[in-house]
């Protein structure tokens, strides 16, 4: 699979090559990676989504990620998880690590997508409007916001209470607490803490929400290097130093 191209989101049409603010595609990244792939970067603003890319792939609905190979698209981080396992896994290498692994990684990616984000949202969303040049700032009010732009205001202004961020953050960290109980389970038996055993499409979807919620910066500390998940913490570090993050793309 030669010449992959990779569109993903950032926040400014005059910065294509800027930071990814989509955990979904983090997801992709590290699944090219898991294979050595080296796709080409391209970023889209969410107005250069619903415009240039949709014009681009003859989709009007197109999200990202979606990579391009040969002049096909595929879109949907699992759809391209699937696509990369089928081209590339083996026995000794696969996203999923069999039939078994894969309703596991489909699990954990449900889970992270509801149950851990929507504690780490309002976090991300007090911060993501920082991050948008003008056109995606009232695109994203008009289309995420239905043009109600207090629904962030407010959550700021909330969020400016110490108490109010550390309950939300309390609120996020508990939900890690059932991957602190696999993990110290695993650690018990002397393994490595993949959750899986070895790197899979399970441990990327998590760290895909890591990715993204450490725009807020009060994140890291407050839910995932926190004294009540230590191991969270070791997991983390264990996907930070397999040489599939570059570590410059993850800093806002």
């Amino acid at each position: 699979m030669a010449g992959v191209t990779l569109y993903q989101l950032v926040g400014k049409a005059d910065q294509p090559q800027g930071r990814n603010l989509s955990p979904h595609v983090w997801k992709t990244k590290l699944d090219l990676a898991f294979f050595g792939l080296d796709a080409s970067k391209i970023g889209k603003t969410f107005p250069g989504i619903r415009s240039e890319l949709s014009e681009i792939t003859k989709n009007p609905a197109v999200t990202v990620p979606t990579i391009e190979v040969n002049g096909e698209f595929t879109t949907d981080s699992w759809k391209i998880a699937e696509l990369l396992e089928a081209e590339y896994g083996t026995a000794e290498k696969s996203l999923f690590g069999g039939p078994a692994g894969k309703e596991f990684a489909k699990f954990i990616e449900i889970w992270s997508n509801t149950t851990l984000a929507n504690e780490l949202r309002p976090l991300i969303n007090s911060q993501i409007l920082n991050h948008f040049d003008s056109e995606a700032h009232s695109w994203f009010v008009q289309a995420k916001l239905g043009g109600d732009i207090s629904k962030i205001t407010g959550l700021q202004a909330k969020l400016q209470d110490p108490t109010a961020l550390a309950d939300q953050l309390a609120l996020a960290r508990s939900r890690l607490s059932v991957i602190e109980s696999l993990l110290a389970y695993k650690k018990a038996k002397d393994e490595p803490l993949w959750l899986v055993g070895k790197p899979t499409h399970a441990d990327f979807a998590i760290f895909a929400w890591y990715a993204q919620s450490i725009i807020h910066p009060e994140v890291e500390k407050g839910v995932w290097r926190h004294p009540d998940n230590p191991l969270v913490g070791e997991w983390l570090d264990l996907i930070l130093e397999s040489g599939l993050v570059k570590k410059e793309e993850l800093a806002f």
